[in-house]
């Protein structure tokens, strides 16, 4: 049965540096494994994927002709779609509209929470199919709760009843799979958060803003963030708060295997509990 260890957390948990750890670790035990992230050209999540149809492909590439190659490194197809995870292209001056052009052909786009979840377990479906006889033990970081959850509040203000029987249906495509979730706590979120937008400062503005900028517009964008109260850093700082408090209670719902973790300023020792769980 296929391993896939879910590395899962807020903000500023240290997914990325743990889901590269245990791949080291893994490594080390000579377990061979992969390791894909959040925005990565990914088998099954499509966060900052873009997804154009053929002739939209090639509409595409003749607008960023300069960049044709970059993108297509980043791009495979299946079916008449292809997937291009487009924040992965290094872009100029020149090519800046690239991302905004891009975001129109993604599935976040959609309004319809029906195609959003058959999408992703089309997805699901063909990478278990695909990798069914390899012995590679997936790392997959930061797609299972967050992005589901963003767009189940942001978009669709399901509450947590909803949102549990939505996770409930999506996992049921895991039975084929052997599941293992870490899901890094944040003990001080406010002081976490606080930590990375100071991290994550841009050196160049007028080709991207800073993350926390970003973020602010995003929620702010939504469907109901505003409605919901998540204006401004004060009201990203409550989303963050609002969702770990939903991610744990549905952890406790589910029936996948998980393990909650406790992180205050001591990344190491998380790891080597993740370790211990192994």
């Amino acid at each position: 049965m296929k391993k896939i260890y879910f590395i899962e957390g807020l903000p500023g948990s240290g997914k990325t540096t743990f889901s590269r750890k245990l791949s080291k670790y893994l490594t080390d035990k000579h377990i061979p494994n992969m390791i894909y992230n959040e925005g990565d050209l990914h088998p099954v999540d499509l966060a900052w994927i873009t997804c154009p149809k053929e002739e939209e492909m090639d509409k595409l590439l003749n607008r960023f002709s300069s960049i044709k190659d970059e993108i297509q490194k980043q791009s495979k197809k299946i079916g008449d779609t292809y997937y291009i995870a487009y924040t992965k292209v290094k872009i100029s001056h020149d090519t800046k509209d690239f991302y905004s052009y891009c975001k129109q052909f993604e599935v976040y786009k959609t309004e319809d929470l029906n195609y959003f979840l058959s999408k992703h377990l089309e997805l699901w479906e063909l990478f278990i199919e695909q990798t069914e006889n390899n012995d590679i033990t997936y790392i997959f970081e930061c797609i299972f709760l967050q992005n589901h959850i963003n767009e189940l509040i942001l978009k669709h203000n399901l509450d947590e009843q909803m949102i549990t029987q939505y996770f409930n249906k999506f996992s049921e495509v895991f039975q084929k799979c052997d599941v293992e979730l870490f899901y890094i706590n944040q003990i001080d979120v406010d002081k976490t958060i606080d930590t990375i937008v100071n991290q994550r400062r841009t050196n160049d503005k007028t080709l991207y803003k800073d993350w926390i900028d970003n973020v602010i517009e995003y929620f702010e964008n939504s469907k109901y963030g505003k409605t919901l109260g998540y204006i401004g850093y004060d009201g990203a700082i409550k989303y963050f708060h609002d969702r770990k408090n939903i991610e744990l209670s549905l952890l406790k719902n589910m029936n996948i295997k998980s393990h909650i973790i406790d992180l205050d300023d001591n990344y190491e020792e998380v790891f080597e509990q993740i370790k211990r769980l192994l």
